[in-house]
């Protein structure tokens, strides 16, 4: 079942309101239109109005409503919400964004001063629906595990995943992928696996009432709910070798990690397009080959360090940032870099890429830094898969509650709307714009701007959101002030 939650919030005064009960916490202030000399308070303003909002807080007093929410029907979208001015005669209600008058829907047809519905009530600044229509597929969870690492290591690294395995849906997809050495390209894997012709179901695979639908077409091949294939995954996950390509004593392990990340991604976006997904990547060194490598597989050659990248002399930081084998120029660099490329192109589709690394030598953090903070992933770095560190911060992804569900979101999306009084001016977290204009977006940007919605393509439950907004800044009202400074 698919969730929606709406907050919002008003306050008549300058105060500190907090209210992490309820997943919200924020700063308000009240500024006058206009003072005396005709400028704006909001000139004055310093800092600006933020609110940080959990998505998934736990609220045990909370109460979760079983239909859809009422809408605004102007492009505003607003969710009927404590603020509307509600005539209960006509039973229509005016939105406090568009100033629209709706009409309340049929079953609201008892509505009294006396009697409202919860998300009317006062103290109901957060409400949470659960909607009818089902999850478009089960969640997904795709493993690339990296075998060029020492037995000890690789042997703590299958336990886990096999471990793992108990602690997923019977219903979740789960898929396998290793890697050593090997390089192709993404127009390459995608013909190999098979996964460049149509997607069409075939009628025998008819979804469960209830269930969300399963894999189809060709991704049927290597994606299967864990009720079909824990025990034959559990077999492979045991049976894994450490890379059969010999490693000499005055080299690295030839590790291509940028390849294989490429192909989960691959195959994630051909077949599950905006579908909650997790790419958990098992790193235990460097990508020495392939795209995105980082460093040679020369011993000789160290990796690079914190004064390289100070001084801008990184030898292969251009080459990891590099776009269909073209060497870029290093302000194009950062823009279609590799690793960024892999980044947007999961996060469009609403998928998580995380970070799991096991090696006491740098892996290349510094390129790949993008993949977790545009697709809400962890990034968990660990001397060796045998640490209790990362046994410990593995097992919390899969926390679950009192409903024994996975405390997880995939693939959702946060909007915010404001008053005239109001414009937003961008988002700090991990998420993505969705490049959606409206008369809420400020012309100045903080964080993640020019937009009032965003995608979030993960969340749990500790994670917050930081939504800033500042008050609107007439030219015209501070020309005036420009012009005192000037003479002064």
């Amino acid at each position: 079942m698919e969730r929606y939650r709406g907050a919002r919030w008003h306050s008549p005064q300058l105060e500190h309101v907090s209210k992490h009960s309820h997943g919200t916490r924020r700063r308000y202030a009240l500024v006058s239109p206009a003072n005396a000399n005709g400028l704006q308070e909001s000139t004055r303003l310093v800092v600006p109005i933020g609110a940080l909002y959990t998505p998934l807080k736990d609220r045990p007093d909370g109460q979760l409503l079983q239909y859809e929410p009422v809408t605004c029907k102007q492009t505003c979208r607003a969710i009927l919400n404590p603020f509307c001015q509600v005539d209960v005669r006509s039973r229509t209600w005016t939105c406090p964004f568009c100033l629209q008058r709706n009409q309340l829907p049929p079953h609201y047809k008892d509505i009294s001063q006396e009697q409202i519905p919860p998300e009317l009530h006062p103290s109901n600044t957060t409400v949470e629906y659960r909607l009818a229509r089902p999850a478009p597929a089960p969640p997904i969870f795709l493993y690339v595990v990296d075998l060029c690492q020492d037995a000890d290591s690789l042997k703590a690294l299958k336990e886990s995943l096999v471990m793992s395995l108990g602690l997923l849906p019977p219903y979740a997809l789960v898929g396998l992928i290793t890697f050593g050495m090997m390089d192709y390209t993404p127009k390459q894997v995608q013909e190999m696996l098979g996964l460049s012709g149509s997607m069409a179901r075939p009628a025998n695979m008819a979804p469960q009432p209830g269930r969300p639908a399963g894999p189809t077409g060709p991704s049927s091949r290597f994606l299967l709910p864990v009720s079909q294939c824990e025990e034959q995954l559990t077999s492979t996950l045991e049976q894994l070798q450490k890379d059969p390509w010999g490693v000499p004593n005055d080299k690295r392990s030839s590790r291509c990690t940028g390849v294989a990340l490429n192909i989960a991604v691959s195959l994630l976006e051909v077949s599950f397009q905006n579908a909650g997904a997790r790419i958990m990547l098992f790193a235990g060194g460097p990508a020495t080959i392939g795209s995105g490598m980082v460093v040679s597989p020369e011993l000789k050659e160290p990796i690079r360090s914190h004064h390289d990248i100070d001084r801008d002399s990184v030898k292969y930081y251009k080459k990891a940032l590099k776009v269909g084998g073209t060497m870029v120029t290093h302000c194009q660099a950062y823009v279609f870099q590799f690793y960024d490329t892999l980044a947007k192109r999961s996060a469009h589709n609403g998928h998580v890429i995380d970070i799991f690394v096991g090696c006491l030598d740098q892996v290349g953090l510094l390129e790949m830094k993008g993949l977790p903070n545009s697709t809400g992933g962890n990034m968990v770095l660990t001397d060796s898969f045998t640490s209790s560190m990362y046994k410990q911060s593995f097992v919390r992804i899969f926390d679950k509650d009192a409903n024994d569900n996975l405390v997880m979101g995939f693939n959702a999306s946060l909007e915010v709307l404001t008053t005239k009084e109001l414009k937003i001016t961008g988002l700090i977290g991990h998420a993505v714009s969705m490049n959606k204009k409206s008369a809420s977006v400020g012309e100045t940007e903080c964080g993640i701007g020019n937009t009032c919605s965003w995608k979030m393509c993960g969340i749990d439950r500790p994670r917050a959101m930081a939504s800033i907004s500042r008050p609107p800044v007439k030219l015209d009202l501070l020309r005036p002030l420009l012009a005192k400074c000037k003479r002064g």
